[in-house]
């Protein structure tokens, strides 16, 4: 019943959660603990003043993997911003590794200031369901398009979009641009994460964007490759694509059960009064982008069969 098709990634993804943490682990190139600084969307810094906390021996933990030391230490996050160093003079430091989310694992070289994200590596591969999406994820004919599967905290999601070759800007919404233009929520996933959807300019062959960033003004994702269609996580995974074909959503279906009944009423009337989306997958259903009365009498003259 929906209407999309799926390829899928063999990627390590970590689930998203209501009470989200991020764990960060890391071994070294010496074996020496290094120190991790950190800060939030907001510039919060969570883990000290420059060059932050060093990972103590105390937070050592020997993975039943591979058996190597490595360091750790959680953060009561959606999402941090993170430098590993190694807290000398000079330093030997990381670049920002942004948008971290559930449980990474990273390998730092504190004698070249390289590093590399090995979570893949640790995390056991879950899959993505693509039946946890709303019916509204679907394939948009001659447009750029993208999805991207918001922490349940989000009330609000931003795309900033960019071609690195031609330095074309595709989302240009705020005075300077930055944070880009504000997407469209079409519904949740069934764990109730929010699901947003950017519809950017017509397709235009010699000139796509090749890179994306979601964000809620504060807190963002990485630079990602842009995929059309690709649906993505504050994780910066590319959980899946979303191509032509399928079968389209059943007009009036707001809950997803394949029916058109009073339960799809209510459903509209759970977001118009208590802004609760739990129970809607496909809500717009006058095609205007969002949520209103309007699409209320449209359910109604389907179930009243005008």
């Amino acid at each position: 019943m929906k209407r999309i098709t799926t390829l899928l990634f063999v990627l390590a993804c970590v689930a998203l959660s209501s009470s989200a943490t991020v764990t960060v682990n890391v071994r070294t190139a010496t074996g020496l603990p290094p120190f991790l600084y950190v800060w939030d969307g907001g510039g919060n810094k969570l883990n000290g003043e420059w060059p932050g906390t060093m990972m103590d021996v105390d937070q050592t933990y020997t993975t039943t993997v591979d058996g190597k030391v490595w360091f750790t230490q959680t953060f009561d996050e959606d999402a941090i911003n993170i430098v590993f160093n190694d807290g000398n003079d000079p330093i030997i430091q990381t670049a920002d590794i942004r948008g971290v989310t559930g449980t990474a694992f990273f390998v730092f070289d504190d004698e070249e200031g390289e590093y590399e994200d090995v979570t893949s590596t640790y995390i056991t591969d879950t899959g993505f369901d693509v039946n946890t999406l709303p019916s509204t994820v679907v394939y948009v004919e001659g447009k750029e398009f993208a999805y991207f599967i918001a922490p349940t905290s989000w009330t609000k999601c931003n795309v900033w979009a960019w071609n690195s070759i031609t330095n074309t800007n595709f989302t240009e919404a705020g005075p300077n641009g930055w944070p880009g233009d504000p997407i469209t929520l079409i519904g949740n996933t069934t764990d109730g994460n929010p699901v947003y959807q950017w519809i950017g300019p017509d397709i235009v062959e010699n000139n796509r964007p090749t890179g994306i960033i979601f964000n809620n003004g504060t807190t963002q994702t990485a630079d990602l490759d842009y995929v059309a269609g690709g649906v993505y996580n504050l994780a910066g995974k590319l959980l899946y694509t979303v191509t032509a074909g399928g079968d389209t959503p059943v007009p009036g279906d707001v809950n997803g059960d394949g029916d058109v009944t009073a339960a799809d009423v209510t459903a509209l009337y759970g977001v118009l009064l208590s802004d609760d989306y739990s129970s809607i997958v496909n809500g717009d259903q006058d095609g205007d982008g969002n949520i209103t009365s309007g699409d209320v009498t449209a359910v109604y003259s389907i179930i009243l069969g005008q």
